[in-house]
Order: structure tokens, then sequence, then C-alpha cells
């Protein structure tokens, strides 16, 4: 499969069919809105839901840990840490599922000149589950839940859902699902780095360990995408 965009019958624009376009602006001024509402009264309407909203989560109660774990990380991590903990677990697991799309991008339509074999995407793949299960190691040790769904873990896999159905989308080829690659090695550099911060605002060194390892395996995977997408784009 070619990687780069190609000339079609893209009929979506208004310069495929100026006559159409017409019509078009003539039926909008015979048949106008139906109402008198406005883009402030339809702000002023948003701010009342959320006024009258509820949160998006909560987090969960710590559960019960062994006394030798509570010696050895004292008493605990705030609720705020807990929940970009629980945020990283998510972004994390999604992680591991968009490389897994992406090497099947892989075998589905080969790779390009400069671009990813199979075996470096096995490479990240591997250690972004790595990073899950270290993570879910941490929620234990701290006394949390790792399956629980916490406020940031649902805002992540909210913000994540389009890059998950651009990559998994059979139309899609690999060069093109680079670029949601792209959008999440972002998100999840700067995640780390916000998760590190906190955990060594609160004295935590084992989770500090665990986000400096992550952060130098996140940059590398996204020094290897930018270059990829690079080495595509100027192929096409």
């Amino acid at each position: 499969m070619n990687q780069s965009a190609q000339l079609g019958d893209n009929v979506t624009g208004i310069g495929s069919s100026s006559s159409r376009a017409e019509e078009m602006q003539q039926g909008m001024e015979n048949f106008p809105p139906t109402s008198v509402g406005t883009r402030e009264g339809a702000g002023k309407v948003r701010v009342q839901y959320a006024k009258e909203g509820h949160p998006v989560g909560s987090i969960p109660k710590p559960v019960e840990v062994k006394a030798k774990i509570k010696s050895a990380v004292g008493a605990g991590a705030s609720p705020g840490l807990m929940d970009k903990l629980g945020q990283r677990l998510a972004f994390e697991r999604t992680g591991t599922r968009l490389y897994e799309a992406l090497i099947s991008k892989l075998e589905a339509y080969g790779t390009f000149e400069g671009g990813p074999d199979r075996e470096q995407l096995l490479e990240i793949l591997n250690e972004e589950h790595l990073h899950f299960t270290d993570l879910e190691q941490m929620m234990l040790t701290l006394g949390g839940d790792p399956t629980a769904v916490t406020p940031s873990a649902n805002l992540a896999s909210v913000a994540t859902e389009g890059v998950l159905k651009l990559v998994t989308d059979p139309r899609t080829s690999l060069l093109q699902s680079l670029e949601g690659i792209l959008v999440a090695e972002l998100v999840d550099s700067d995640g780390w780095l916000m998760l590190r911060t906190t955990a060594k605002s609160q004295g935590l060194a084992d989770l500090v360990s665990v986000c400096e390892k992550a952060e130098g395996d996140e940059q590398r995977h996204l020094a290897l995408v930018r270059s990829w997408l690079l080495a595509g784009t100027a192929s096409g």
C-alpha cells in the first residue's frame, strides 16, 4: 500500500461543485434556524449544566496494607497522586494497545523507507507494558486499587479515544497511524514528568525511580516516532 496521500474522487469540498454550493446557500436562506438561540446562550447553558453536574469520579479509599509496607512508604500517597497514578495506568494500558495495533498495520501494509520495522515496534510495545506493570505494583504498594478508574484515568481514556480509533481504523496506513501515535507520545512524556514531580514532593523515592526510567523510554519513543514521520512525509 502506498503510504502517502493520493489523488482521488474527493467531492467533500465546495470547489468540486460550485452550483451545488449555490443551491445549499439558497436552502439556508429559505429555511433559516427555527430557534433564536445564540452562541452566548449556548455558553450559558453549559455553565448551568457544569454548576449542577457531579465530579468526573473519586479516588477509592486506601485498601488495607501490611504493616511492613506501611513502614516502608510512610503515611502513603495523597489522593491527588493516586489520581495521577491511576491516570498513568490507564494511559500505559492504552499505549500498549496502540502499539499492538501499529504492528498489525505494519504487517498489513508494510513499512516505508526510513520507517519502523517490527522489532522496533515490538520493543516499544514491551516497554509500554512494563511501564504498566511497574505502575500496577506501585499502586498496590501504596494501598491503591489498580483496577479502579480514577477521575484523571477517566479523562485520559476519553482523551485518547480518538487516537485509538485512528490507529485501529482499517483504512489508515502505517504512516497515517503514526500521526496518532505522535499525539499519544507527546502527552505520555509530560504525564510522566508530572507524576515524577508529585512523587518527589511526597518523598516517594521508589515511584520517582519508576518515573525516571519511563521518562527516558518515552523520550526515545518520541524521537523514533518523529524520525519515522519525517522520513515518511519526505518520501511522499
